[in-house]
């Protein structure tokens, strides 16, 4: 992981002392089956509401939190922000932060929008700045990665990671703000999967997520069509399979300060869409 840390320090643009890479304290699976007593408080057959996307968002591939009403989107060619108005139904601005990628999130954190490649590079910018900070996060090779959250209890950038090797296969790694270092943050196992029911096969995160009121993660697969939440040990407490007919290819999560919940699909042929659930306490 030394190559992770070197990567950083000569391509980050603005960033103080890096810390020695390591494991969080938090990666240790916890195996066994699902909680018992957890309710998920969202219904994820019935959205609240569903918003019709233009044709620039058919291949959206992430969203986040903005600001009232209003969430970012990115999609996979184009190095282009939109803001989408969740009163107004549209894309109200949109700006650039440079040509064409393959990007998979997008995280709004402390004034700065982050948007990840999938092969494991961010981008730092400010909404509609020409200041564009680029860091290559040397992941282990065969790493590609496809979902950006953020968790503010550790300060860091989660990367969920969809296909990999042996070192780095169902794993999520973070990036930490303050230290400016990359760490392994959790893996799950097989046994793990098969215990919550899930073929280990199809566990392909597309999006990442922590909860702003409990701090779980939820995880998105769109291979697989689940939601799937984990508490800060690694354990599995919940996993929902979506219907296909409804998420046809969900690839992005996200959740307003209240807990609402929000879930972004491609169009798959039609416009891409985001549906709103209602947190229910």
């Amino acid at each position: 992981m030394n190559r992770i840390i070197t990567g950083i320090l000569l391509l980050l643009v603005s960033c103080g002392p890096s810390s020695e890479t390591k494991k969080s304290a938090e990666d240790t699976p916890e195996a066994g089956k699902l909680a018992a007593s957890f309710t998920l408080p969202y219904r994820l057959t019935a959205p609240d509401e569903t918003y019709t996307l233009p044709k620039a968002l058919e291949e959206i591939s992430g969203l986040t939190y903005y600001k009232n009403d209003q969430l970012l989107c990115v999609q996979d060619e184009e190095a282009v922000v939109y803001v989408f108005d969740t009163k107004k139904k549209a894309v109200v601005k949109d700006f650039g932060f440079g040509g064409y990628g393959d990007f998979e999130g997008i995280e709004y954190v402390n004034d700065e929008v982050y948007v990840l490649e999938s092969n494991g590079n961010l981008f730092r910018f400010k909404p509609e700045s020409t200041q564009i900070g680029r860091t290559k996060t040397d992941l282990p090779k065969k790493t590609e990665v496809e979902g950006l959250g953020y968790d503010p209890k550790t300060k860091r950038l989660l990367i969920a990671v969809k296909n990999g090797g042996p070192s780095s296969d169902k794993t999520v790694y973070s990036f930490d703000l303050l230290n400016k270092a990359v760490f392994k943050d959790m893996s799950l196992n097989d046994e793990q999967l098969e215990g919550a029911g899930i073929d280990p096969k199809s566990y392909k995160p597309s999006g990442i997520a922590v909860h702003p009121i409990t701090g779980e993660w939820y995880i998105l697969t769109s291979a697989g069509k689940r939601l799937l939440i984990t508490n800060r040990q690694a354990k599995i407490i919940y996993s929902e399979p979506l219907d296909p007919k409804q998420y046809r290819q969900p690839e992005g999560i996200c959740f307003a300060p209240n807990g609402d919940l929000f879930i972004a699909s491609e169009g798959n042929g039609k416009k891409g869409y985001i549906m709103k659930f209602a947190y229910k306490k």
